[in-house]
């Protein structure tokens, strides 16, 4: 009796533990800490369809063989629940070693799976994925075992579902919603921490503005419909032109807005006539038609400029966007200071 009051005390802080988790990785590490307290196993598993990701928590001297067993026998349950294949060079698998067995117990590196107890995690009718208890030992787990991790597995999903309510009130938040670029939101918050970085580091921080040419006219002669898939397909052209610490934002209507952390102006250059060439040489197929693009971009730099504020850097790219435009479109043009 006093072992089940126990159990019962360790399963009460497993699901308080992870009620109060708020990421993926935290969940998993929440029922890692407490598992070996309610179970005799040497591998724990939880499978994210989304992220085809596999958490694994394994005794430290768990062999190679014996995880490969493990993640493709997760996999083949989750594909006969979910009656969907997943491929097993395809799902990231990220393993964390403990001592969840006695010091004295020595693991034999030949050993196999013979037995496991894996649930799948439902939401709203929905596989998500799947938790999974393993062991070298045949019948380790009972009935008590199977409950126990059932009502681990509904707090789990419990959290999860909150966890995707954030991630969706998250990206309404700071995504625009036709390109899936940042938004102007973001962008100006992005840019203060970036600003004061570059400020306080001395280090380089180049802003480019983007403008598509003569998008009134797109929008006037095939409608917005057809110039709403040329904001995306320009968006999807930006996003693959950048490196992957850069931002790229909606700034509003048809201008897009870059901020390149650590790039000088040759590096900001470069980046911005990587832009402009690929929408030059790019066929859009909008309104049945193909037709032909081309982008202005302004550049301004910190510390090439005299920018002694975020909002003189964006001033001094919107001025060098505007002399693009002015020059003839289909151009990069650096920020030039007047001349006194």
């Amino acid at each position: 009796m006093k072992l089940i009051f126990k159990n019962l005390n360790v399963l009460r802080s497993t699901l308080n533990a992870i009620g109060m988790s708020f990421e993926l990785k935290e969940i998993v590490d929440s029922a890692g800490i407490n598992l070996p307290n309610l179970f005799d196993f040497i591998s724990f598993g939880f499978f994210w369809r989304e992220s085809l990701l596999i958490y694994l928590i394994q005794d430290e001297s768990c062999p190679p063989s014996f995880t490969e067993e493990v993640v493709k026998n997760i996999l083949n349950v989750f594909s006969t629940l979910a009656d969907e294949e997943i491929e097993f060079q395809k799902v990231n698998v990220q393993s964390e070693k403990k001592r969840l067995r006695p010091g004295q117990m020595i693991i034999d590196p030949n050993i196999r799976l013979k037995s496991h107890l894996t649930l799948p995690l439902i939401i709203e009718g929905k596989i998500i994925g799947c938790i999974s208890l393993n062991s070298d030992q045949p019948n380790a787990f009972d009935a008590q075992d199977l409950q126990f991790l059932s009502v681990i597995g509904y707090q789990m999903v419990a959290s999860l579902k909150h966890i995707q309510r954030l991630s969706s009130i998250k990206n309404i938040a700071i995504y625009d919603t036709l390109t899936n670029l940042y938004n102007r939101r973001y962008f100006e918050e992005r840019f203060e921490v970036e600003t004061q970085k570059a400020f306080f580091s001395d280090t380089p921080l180049s802003l480019v503005m983007v403008d598509i040419d003569h998008f009134k006219k797109i929008n006037d002669t095939l409608g917005h419909t057809e110039g709403d898939k040329v904001l995306k397909e320009i968006s999807n052209l930006l996003k693959n032109s950048v490196r992957k610490k850069d931002t790229v934002a909606r700034y509003g209507g048809e201008e897009f807005i870059l901020i390149l952390p650590d790039a000088g102006l040759e590096e900001s250059l470069m980046i911005a006539e990587r832009i402009r060439r690929l929408v030059e040489n790019t066929t859009f197929e909008i309104a049945q038609a193909q037709i032909h693009l081309t982008v202005s971009l302004g550049i301004a730099n910190f510390p090439s400029h005299r920018v002694r504020s975020k909002e003189d850097l964006i001033k001094m790219a919107d001025q060098a966007l505007y002399e693009a435009k002015r020059g003839g479109r289909n151009r990069v043009c650096i920020y030039n200071p007047p001349k006194t």
